[in-house]
């Protein structure tokens, strides 16, 4: 009874949306910190997900497996092999390790065999008139729970939002760059982050991670969009963008 009511509400706000001409559409599922023992969930979550038909892709937002386990990973990518849509992997905390055998090289690559995805930890693509930008802002040589975006990562965004500057642009990463209460997942050093952002205007949004929360916000002229964790509330985040009208919708589905 309780997934008919679920599934009730989610076509109906669905429906409801269908008057408007979203552009884009995505899921979001962040930190799923994969394990043996929460893999059947994260298993009926993409038969769940492979019911929608209008959905451009699914972000897999970071802290994907737990514990830099090899293991893990192997297990990951075979699920993810089995959603019918494309994917965009993102790097947390907890995905990469290098002592552990699991570099950010590495990753990818096992990410890339099962879904044809991107060797690289920053890129952009486009899709419907928007330039998506993937921003990493992992370690791989030691442990450490807050994320950081070098100087190097910084300067290849700023070059990329100047050469794009005529384009919209969304950016996926897993750290937010909004202030925390949390000192075990605040981000560092966000003020250089911030200086390159203030430089261009075509930002439209950034969607992340990692704090364990739900919060949309808006910080001059860009919505911030972070979205709770799956393994510990079992939520992922449906995203439409609308590109005409500058108009975000999202919905927050618990399992």
């Amino acid at each position: 009874m309780k997934n008919v009511f679920k599934i009730f509400f989610l076509l109906s706000f669905l429906c409801s949306l269908a008057s408007f001409a979203r552009e884009v559409k995505l899921i979001q599922i962040t930190d799923i910190n994969l394990t043996e023992q929460n893999a059947y969930k994260f298993e009926k979550t993409i038969e769940e997900i492979n019911e929608f038909k209008d959905i451009d892709f699914v972000l897999l937002g970071g802290n994907n497996i737990a514990n830099s386990n090899i293991d893990n990973l192997n297990t990951f990518t075979y699920l993810i092999n089995k959603i019918n849509k494309r994917c965009i992997v993102l790097l947390g905390s907890s995905d990469v390790y290098s002592s552990k055998g699991i570099d950010k090289e590495y990753y990818l690559k096992k990410v890339n065999r099962a879904k044809f995805h991107s060797k690289k930890p920053n890129y952009t693509f486009k899709k419907q008139g928007y330039l998506f930008v993937v921003m990493d802002g992992s370690k791989q040589y030691f442990k450490s729970s807050n994320g950081y975006y070098n100087k190097e990562e910084l300067l290849w965004l700023d070059k990329t939002l100047e050469k794009n500057k005529n384009e919209k642009v969304i950016i996926l990463q897993h750290f937010p760059i909004l202030e925390s209460t949390s000192k075990w997942l605040e981000t560092a050093k966000i003020d250089e982050y911030k200086e390159i952002l203030a430089k261009h205007n075509n930002i439209f949004a950034i969607i992340s991670g990692h704090y364990d929360k739900n919060i949309e916000t808006k910080n001059d002229g860009i919505y911030h969009i972070v979205t709770e964790s799956y393994s510990k509330k079992g939520a992922y985040k449906i995203i439409e963008l609308d590109k005409q009208y500058d108009f975000v919708a999202t919905y927050l589905v618990r399992n």
